[in-house]
């Protein structure tokens, strides 16, 4: 905060140059309104700014852009560390490394591997060996013939022949909920991006508003320290100094409050990506720009939730199949030999044939088990629809906030010039003048501010509807980090 003091002295009578005639009809003026009381000695001669407050806004510049176009120099809080697209890449990599829901759908899609490959292994030869070692007696009558060790070994081997196609569908059913677990990782890695990138734009939001509160308690205290050299002078007017100071104090209030919303989005963003905290200050940048409406419409069904359901379904398709394929007969191959010793007797023999098992009658096991596979895929395609169904909505809601938060934006940037234009006004009238009152000063002050405060929630309004728009879509991460998206942990 700074007071810049302006002096002019009247010239004596004479000759007068035509180079200071304007600077002293302004001292003529002003010597004027001093004499009918209009003015206080001192007030006239200071003027508030708050350009100290932020470095580099001139004099009378809202800390915002105040014309209608966006400019990435201006949006945000000092010069960004790399463009927006990188920023929000290194947010993806971020988030995704920090969260345990990703973590957990990694496991998730090993374990889906794992059971995948026991069934698979069910059309192997199964080859088993066994064997057996003591001691044993044999008697006839009571009258023990021989006492020794006993002993056997032996080994079988079998594998399925025919199983009416069981053994395929499992399979299949496996290979699809791998495909499944591994769109849930994509989905999760999305969750988390979402969540950091919503946070990030909350916290940019909190940052600045901060800044332009500081900004109106910079320039209220100034107001207040001026009309304190009016008060040291005129002590009827010490009304104005208590109602200047009440300014103050409600401004620093808004700003604490601000403060506090700041540290709780910083802790929100620790929680979401570690102690890695970077500034990602123009991630609003690239959100700007809104796709097509029914280019992000035709996206939906490539989105990681949806194509998950429907792997889902497609493997309860497969199920179903295996569970029909269970009262089909069961034929395997199997081969064995197995040698013994008794009481100094050996003996040994092999077989080799097929085996075949069929179900008569299960009471209708066969038939209810698939029917609940058949149920439970119509069930999760009838999920999918309402899935696709509820982004789409989505999906045009958010494009219409989005649009709307940003030409609302651009609306309250119009207005903000002719608000610096008033308050500036104001400030002339009130201190040279005395034609406006000090609360007159105060409410276009305080106007001029929230309409800053205005600009900074429209502005990212804006940018939480976009992010929110491409995540209904076919998510962030295509777009952002396409190497994050849907990737496969192994």
């Amino acid at each position: 905060m700074s007071i810049r003091v302006r002096r002019s002295s009247i010239a004596l009578p004479g000759p007068v140059p035509v180079a200071t005639i304007r600077p002293l009809r302004q001292v003529a003026l002003a010597c004027l309104m001093s004499l009918l009381g209009a003015t206080a000695p001192g007030l006239a001669l200071a003027y508030c700014d708050e350009a100290d407050a932020v470095a580099g806004v001139p004099a009378g510049r809202p800390a915002l852009p105040d014309t209608q176009a966006f400019s990435a120099s201006e949006l945000f809080d000092g010069p960004a560390q790399g463009d927006g697209m990188t920023q929000l890449a290194s947010l993806a990599r971020e988030a995704v490394t920090a969260s345990h829901d990703v973590r957990s759908a990694e496991h998730g899609s090993r374990a889906a591997r794992q059971d995948f490959k026991q069934t698979e292994a069910g059309g192997s030869p199964q080859v088993s060996v066994n064997g057996t070692l003591g001691i044993g007696q044999s008697a006839v009558a009571g009258r023990t013939l021989s006492v020794g060790g006993v002993g056997g070994a032996g080994v079988n081997a079998s594998a399925p022949l025919y199983d009416g196609g069981r053994l395929d569908a499992l399979k299949d059913y496996r290979q699809r909920l791998v495909a499944a677990s591994d769109e849930g990782i994509g989905n999760a890695r999305e969750r988390a991006l979402r969540e950091a990138l919503l946070t990030v734009i909350d916290r940019n939001r909190f940052r600045l508003q901060l800044k332009v509160h500081g900004q109106q308690v910079a320039k209220l205290s100034c107001l207040a320290r001026s009309i304190e050299q009016i008060v040291a002078r005129d002590r009827g007017r010490a009304s104005e100094l208590v109602q200047a100071r009440k300014g103050v104090r409600q401004a620093e209030i808004a700003r604490d409050e601000v403060q506090s919303l700041l540290r709780q989005a910083d802790a929100r963003l620790r929680r979401v990506v570690g102690d890695n905290v970077a500034p990602w200050g123009a991630v609003g940048v690239p959100l700007i720009e809104l796709p097509a409406l029914d280019t992000l419409l035709s996206q939906v069904p490539e989105s990681p939730e949806i194509r998950a359901l429907r792997l889902q379904a497609e493997a309860l398709d497969r199920l179903a199949r295996a569970n029909a394929a269970e009262g089909s007969p069961q034929v395997r191959w199997q081969v064995g030999a197995n040698s013994t010793r008794q009481a100094q007797v050996t003996s040994s023999a092999w077989n080799a044939g097929i085996a075949v098992n069929m179900v008569i009658d299960d009471g209708g096991s066969v038939s209810a088990a698939a029917s609940a596979s058949r149920e439970r895929a119509e069930a999760t395609r009838q999920a999918m629809a309402s899935g696709i169904n509820e982004r789409s909505k989505q999906i045009g809601t958010f494009h219409d906030a989005a649009r709307s938060a940003y030409l609302r934006a651009r609306h309250v940037a119009g207005v903000l010039q002719d608000s610096d234009q008033l308050r500036n006004a104001t400030f002339e009238q009130w201190s040279k003048l005395g034609r406006r009152s000090l609360f007159d000063l105060i409410s276009a002050e305080n106007e001029h501010y929230q309409l800053r405060i205005a600009y900074i929630n429209a502005l990212h309004d804006g940018f939480s509807a976009s992010a929110q728009l491409r995540n209904a879509s076919s998510g962030l991460l295509p777009w952002i980090a396409p190497e994050l998206a849907g990737v496969p942990a192994r």
